[in-house]
């Protein structure tokens, strides 16, 4: 009984040293760890903003997708509405009310708003002006913008760009010659005057 006593407060008075040296020299390491979080901070800002910014952007592109894919859709079975006052700028401004209608009805599908910018290419490989069976093809754009601005000169004005192609179930009465390829096209916000689409 008195060894196991002499064991407890000998291993209570271990505790205690244990303690109190830990203490000692925990008190000049205040300093490491202030430049460790110094150091670490930025790689881990970088890290976190970095999948704030890709999440963000990913569901931006799924959305421009989507709208295309939709409007696309809406335009080759010819149910496109007739609301024709989604801000349209650039050379399609002046397009027949119909295909307006169609950058209309995609971009309303983004759900991003003016921010996105619609072109349409109809293409008409016959002497019909029905464009039954030929192809249209939706592009859609919209630039980057940084939402936490930490990694703003890395990203903001990069492009996020998707083309749907659907052939034409439905006249879509789009005036246009035979055998011809017409365009409607918005100002491409990237400078690259749709080239890509």
């Amino acid at each position: 009984m008195s060894e196991l006593m002499a064991d407890r407060a000998g291993g209570s008075m271990r505790v205690h040293a244990e303690r109190t040296g830990a203490r000692r020299r925990g008190r000049g390491d205040g300093g490491a760890a202030l430049v460790e979080f110094a150091i670490i901070m930025p790689i881990l800002f970088l890290i976190l903003f970095g999948i704030i910014e890709f999440g963000i952007a990913f569901n931006d592109y799924q959305s421009i997708r989507q709208g295309a894919r939709e409007g696309a859709r809406q335009a080759v079975v010819n149910d496109y509405g007739s609301d024709t006052s989604c801000g349209i700028n650039g050379a399609a401004a002046g397009a027949p009310n119909n295909a307006k209608a169609i950058i209309c009805t995609t971009k309303d599908r983004t759900a991003l708003g003016d921010d996105v910018r619609v072109g349409i290419r109809v293409a008409n490989t016959d002497a019909d002006a029905s464009f039954k069976g030929d192809s249209v093809q939706i592009c859609t754009i919209r630039l980057v913008d940084s939402v936490t601005g930490f990694l703003a000169p890395f990203i903001d004005d990069r492009p996020l760009r998707t083309t749907v192609v659907m052939r034409v179930e439905k006249n879509i009465n789009l005036p246009a010659p035979p055998t011809q390829t017409v365009s409607y096209l918005e100002t491409d916000p990237s400078g690259d005057n749709w080239s890509w689409c």
